[in-house]
């Protein structure tokens, strides 16, 4: 068994940012583990969206940490 990286980079109400999706950002609301391969952490997105938000599972590396503006 291949031991991978299991500490996660993001945190729960971090704000990220999902390239190449459409989407200028969502809030990480929950973190669901070393569940892709490689051990890779998984996280659940929400994203703002009318008239509903929709939620999205991404791996660590599918996401970007966006600045916190003041």
């Amino acid at each position: 068994m291949a031991s991978g990286k299991t500490i996660p980079d993001f945190k729960v109400g971090d704000i990220v940012k999902i390239p190449y999706s459409g989407f200028t950002r969502g809030k990480i609301v929950e973190l669901r583990g070393p569940l892709a391969p490689g051990r890779v952490q998984v996280y659940r997105v929400i994203v703002r969206r009318k008239p509903k938000p929709m939620y999205i599972e991404l791996r660590e590396d599918q996401i970007e940490h966006l600045p916190v503006s003041t």
